[in-house]
């Protein structure tokens, strides 16, 4: 096992005073530091959320929305290539700051972030400036999915013992910190920003994809008939998706960053999977959790379908 893989996230204080778990530490806190002052675009199209919580499948329905449902063009283009990355450390692959900040002006930025919405730039935290949709995921799944992402992606951290990441998570100790804390915030803000922020259920979407889409493309203002709402569905499907190289990350598998004899990238994207993981015992703790948590909360979460 390489260092890398060994060295556990440490606890950063930013510029303004947010504290986060991260690797990698200066380089990452430099590149955070720089994007709290990042200018804002109001064409820009911001994709967040707490990590494997269906990012990379929130970022090609939403870039198909926003242009046309055009699968053709999609399945040229990586994903990366289509997307800013805010957040991202200079020797991962992908646009990041840099590219953002020199991206064409009359081309809308498409952009994903990891990152809690008190470490967005500063524009965006203290104003609505853009669009921004951010997808929560029931936690058990979540983490369930950030595990065996952990044990395949040789930039992490070894997760361990499934009960020993179980405990990491619930403890907020992993990069990009707290899922509670997270998905909170985003939740808090979103409620007061309904024209700019759109907060949607990876469950709800699981549920009812058609209907999810034609609730994104009202809210990014794009009109697309219902042909092409199939068209995102159909193509946006896990199947799919899975046998897609435009979105499977295949270039980082190929690259060795990416283990998939270990785990896939995209591995099954099914609600209540983690029934395959949690022990009785395990479940019970996490439920117990859970309930002290979130007592304040009038966010739900489906953990079976």
């Amino acid at each position: 096992m390489s260092e890398s893989r060994n060295r556990a996230p440490r606890e950063e204080t930013f510029s303004n005073g947010f504290t986060m778990p991260i690797t990698g530490s200066e380089k990452m806190r430099q590149v955070i530091n720089e994007g709290l002052k990042m200018r804002i675009r109001q064409d820009d199209v911001i994709v967040a959320t707490y990590p494997k919580a269906g990012t990379t499948w929130l970022q090609e329905i939403v870039w198909l929305i926003c242009n046309s449902a055009d699968t053709t063009l999609a399945k040229k283009t990586l994903l990366e290539d289509r997307y800013g990355w805010m957040g991202k450390l200079p020797s991962v692959p992908g646009n990041g700051l840099e590219e953002l900040n020199a991206w064409p002006r009359e081309q809308s930025r498409f952009i994903k972030t990891h990152l809690p919405f008190q470490l967005l730039p500063n524009e965006l935290q203290n104003e609505a400036v853009c669009k921004l949709i951010y997808v929560a995921r029931n936690p058990k799944d979540n983490c369930v999915s950030s595990y065996h992402f952990h044990r395949m992606n040789k930039r992490l951290t070894d997760p361990g013992p499934f009960g020993e990441f179980l405990e990491r998570f619930t403890q907020g100790n992993l990069v990009f910190g707290s899922w509670f804390e997270h998905v909170n915030k985003y939740w808090q803000v979103s409620r007061g920003r309904e024209r700019s922020m759109y907060f949607v259920l990876y469950e709800n979407m699981k549920k009812n994809s058609k209907e999810e889409i034609k609730k994104l493309a009202k809210f990014l203002e794009k009109d697309l008939s219902d042909t092409q709402i199939d068209i995102v569905a159909n193509h946006c499907a896990f199947d799919s998706m899975k046998d897609n190289d435009s979105v499977n990350f295949s270039r980082s598998v190929a690259s060795g960053v990416f283990d998939s004899d270990v785990s896939k990238f995209m591995r099954k994207g099914q609600v209540g999977d983690w029934k395959n993981h949690f022990t009785v015992s395990q479940n019970e703790e996490f439920d117990d959790w859970y309930r002290k948590t979130t007592a304040d909360w009038t966010l739900a979460f489906d953990f079976v379908m």
